[in-house]
């Protein structure tokens, strides 16, 4: 309270900030002290976050407010990055400026109680999550460590039994004839030759000292077929990481490169967020069946080995990536519940925990709390560390291999929202991103942080776009007629904010309305998402002129429909924007952008 003393407001309505946080429910708590700042100043007032042109309301009194144009007092709200408006007030004394900065200071409380609740909620979703990888992780790590004790017992074994028989019959022949003893010396260091290349399977001399790339070309400098050798690892990584990586590598060598031939075989390293490694080998087949416990060790380790054969040659691609989850940037709840689909689909994500459960659920509700996901494909470590986005780098070649990991339609918590691709894509790149199921932008320029903030403003949809798809594939077990299965197909069919993103995703292909692109674009959010920013209008723009310019909206687009030299898919693109564009006119729609 304001000089440490509480204040006894005038106005009857208005009562002290502290009450209202002691008599509302958290939910409930940023809405009160809002209505109790208009009510106590005879105004309005309004918590709005700042965009690059003006603010978007998150919560009004009276609801509706889509800007905060007009307003003769502003306090910003803790460390959220908002402020809290008073606009048209009836009084606007010193005790009105008190209960604006205690209000402003009770409010940065209340959002960061909401925050904090956020927090829990997904760390305790988090924690389920890690406890089930665990269990799965250790059955796997003793299966594997099985396979290899075996796998170790029977090469030594087998070294034992071999050459140790001939190294006796040899002495024997020295002892009883005395000859032979060049011989049994022969047999005698074939043992011990042996015996070095279990060891070094086991333990490579070169690999901590000098990494796994000099260790591997150690390993190929004894294989009857030429190895070559291309590309980088980076910085050396843990040890547990390197020696995954090089027995994986070792493993598959030792296979395509354990006879002669003509056609040498070629490794190429790489290195992003994981050890890569591609073994290219002309004239084999298929790896899958002889690698099937490599693959699995590999797996335990959290990395994968995948095999196939592309144009007569076997290709095993083998990564392992760092297991250190990054914590991405705080998402503010405020935020969030301003989307009213957002709303619609987390509430479908807390019936589908309840009435099924499981960590699929869980996924998808770890998922929908989190940031967008930008990946940046290329040299460079810009990586804004103040975006409003999750930014992750692969300096890889933008590959079809790439696009399906970034893709990662089968994981609910994986996949990206956006790429930004700083090298030129190979063939396929794009129509493998952009063929899954969820939604992902392609961009070749531009910066991080415009594409961050882009996506951050787009951020509750693309989340709960993400959820919808996700939760299609989960109620399909579900009995024809359930509830949950109903209404998931409902919210995915009748959201107007993903119809936006789709039509957004088209402008962008140049697919639909050419000519009319750029303000197309503005007007399902390109520039921002406040009413102002998509009608083109400066951020002081009163109501009135909001109104105006979003009836000359729905006019002109209503006029673009009906032309008769549009094709089907402009007359739809129409209708979307047509229906954007009343929703602006909606004084409630207005004040809560989607």
């Amino acid at each position: 309270m304001s000089g440490g003393r509480v204040r006894r407001w005038l106005s009857a309505a208005g009562r002290p900030p502290h009450e209202i946080a002691a008599a509302e429910p958290p939910e409930r708590l940023a809405a009160a002290l809002v209505r109790n700042l208009a009510e106590g100043t005879g105004g309005k007032a309004a918590y709005a976050m700042p965009t690059e042109r003006s603010h978007v309301v998150v919560e009004s009194w009276p609801p509706g407010l889509s800007g905060v144009a007009g307003a003769v007092g502003a306090e910003q709200v803790g460390t959220t990055g908002g402020a809290l408006f008073v606009i048209a007030p009836n009084r606007w004394d010193d005790t009105a400026r008190a209960l604006l900065r205690d209000t402003a200071a009770w409010l940065g409380v209340a959002v960061q109680l909401a925050r904090l609740h956020v927090d829990h909620a997904a760390a305790d979703q988090r924690a389920r999550r890690l406890n089930s990888e665990l269990s799965t992780a250790r059955a796997r790590l003793a299966r594997v460590r099985d396979l290899e004790r075996h796998r170790l017992v029977r090469a030594i074994t087998a070294t034992t039994l071999r050459d140790l028989d001939e190294v006796r019959s040899s002495l024997r022949a020295v002892t009883e004839e005395g000859t032979g003893l060049t011989v049994a010396e022969g047999a005698l260091e074939e043992l011990i030759d042996d015996f070095r290349s279990v060891v070094r399977g086991v333990f490579p001399a070169m690999l901590p000292d000098r990494g796994p790339r000099a260790a591997l070309e150690e390993l190929a400098a004894t294989l009857p077929r030429p190895v070559t050798f291309a590309g980088d690892l980076g910085r050396r990584a843990g040890w547990q990481l390197e020696s995954g990586f090089y027995h994986a590598v070792a493993a598959a060598l030792n296979l395509v490169a354990g006879e002669e031939s003509a056609h040498p075989v070629t490794v190429t390293f790489g290195r992003d967020v994981a050890l890569r490694a591609k073994i290219h080998a002309p004239g084999d087949a298929d790896l899958s069946r002889a690698l099937v416990q490599d693959v699995e060790r590999l797996a335990v380790l959290g990395g994968d080995m995948e095999c196939a054969v592309v144009d007569g040659a076997a290709v095993v691609t083998v990564r392992l990536a760092e297991r250190v989850e990054l914590v991405p940037p705080a998402v503010d709840p405020a935020e969030l519940e301003r989307s009213a689909v957002y709303r619609k689909v987390r509430d479908l994500v807390r019936q589908g925990q309840a009435a099924v459960g499981g960590p699929e659920w869980d996924a998808v509700a770890e998922r929908l709390t989190m940031p967008p996901r930008l990946a940046v494909v290329g040299p460079g470590r810009d990586t804004s560390d103040g975006a409003p986005a999750a930014v992750v780098v692969f300096d890889a070649p933008a590959d079809q291999a790439l696009a399906a990991e970034l893709r990662a339609d089968d994981d609910p918590r994986g996949g990206v929202d956006a790429v930004l691709c700083r090298v030129p894509p190979e063939p396929g790149f794009r129509d493998v991103l952009l063929s899954g199921r969820n939604r992902v932008v392609l961009a070749e320029s531009g910066s991080v942080g415009a594409l961050a903030a882009r996506l951050a403003a787009h951020g509750p949809v693309i989340a709960a776009r993400r959820a919808v798809v996700a939760m299609r594939d989960l109620v399909r077990g579900l009995p024809a007629g359930h509830q949950l299965r109903w209404a998931v197909e409902q919210v995915g069919a009748d959201a107007h904010e993903f119809a936006e993103l789709d039509l957004l995703d088209d402008l962008d292909r140049g697919g639909v309305l050419r000519g009319a692109t750029t303000a197309a674009a503005r007007l399902l959010g390109a520039d921002g998402i406040d009413p102002r920013s998509r009608l083109g209008l400066p951020a002081d723009a009163a109501d009135e002129e909001v109104v105006d310019a979003a009836r000359a909206a729905v006019a002109r687009w209503r006029a673009h429909a009906e032309h008769p030299a549009n094709s089907s898919r402009d007359r739809a693109a129409c209708e979307v924007l047509v229906r954007t564009a009343e929703g602006l006119l909606n004084p409630v729609r207005s004040g809560r952008p989607r």
